[in-house]
């Protein structure tokens, strides 16, 4: 008995096409993911510049880092917690976005194809911390990919938003 092949759900003359869709969605994931970053970095140099409750501001070089001190200067209990409700709610919805970003920038990438011709893509990263080792592992399909990165795009401008309107209502106080 001779066993039939099935045909090939892609050209292989379109692999190129396929990673390069696949690395473009990577690629505007991070690029949306920075500009969030700098929405954060402008937010703590503006806000450690307030007389007064700016001298509690933290400016650290990590950029994660930041998220953290912006976090705790608009959260309960810090010196904007009033002004900055709004950007402390954006903040926690970012939040869910920076795993899947430490994949996307630091992870390998393989690039596989499903029968109906979707793009899967397979991260894998080598998380070493203090106690262990581990190997982290994450597939997303262009559907999720799509789906994530309209997401992020959405809370990135929430939190944009949010900021702009918190800094209006500090233009009336003077910057140091």
């Amino acid at each position: 008995m001779t066993a039939m092949l099935a045909p090939l759900p892609v050209n292989p003359l379109d692999w190129p096409d396929i990673w390069h869709q696949a690395n473009g969605w990577r690629g505007r994931f991070i690029e949306e993911y920075a500009c969030g970053e700098r929405v954060v970095s402008n937010a703590l140099l503006r806000l450690a510049a307030v007389p007064g409750r700016g001298a509690e501001i933290l400016l650290p070089h990590p950029v994660g880092q930041r998220f953290c001190a912006l976090a705790k200067a608009v959260g309960p209990g810090g010196p904007f917690a009033q002004e900055g409700k709004g950007v402390a709610a954006a903040l926690a919805e970012w939040t869910e976005f920076a795993p899947l970003r430490t994949m996307l920038c630091h992870g390998s990438a393989a690039i596989s194809v499903d029968h109906k011709g979707r793009w899967y893509a397979h991260f894998s990263m080598i998380d070493m911390r203090p106690d262990r080792v581990v190997e982290e592992r994450l597939t997303v399909d262009e559907k999720d990919a799509a789906d994530r990165l309209k997401a992020l795009h959405i809370v990135r401008q929430r939190l944009d938003g949010r900021w702009r309107a918190m800094e209006r209502r500090l233009e009336g106080e003077p910057e140091a």
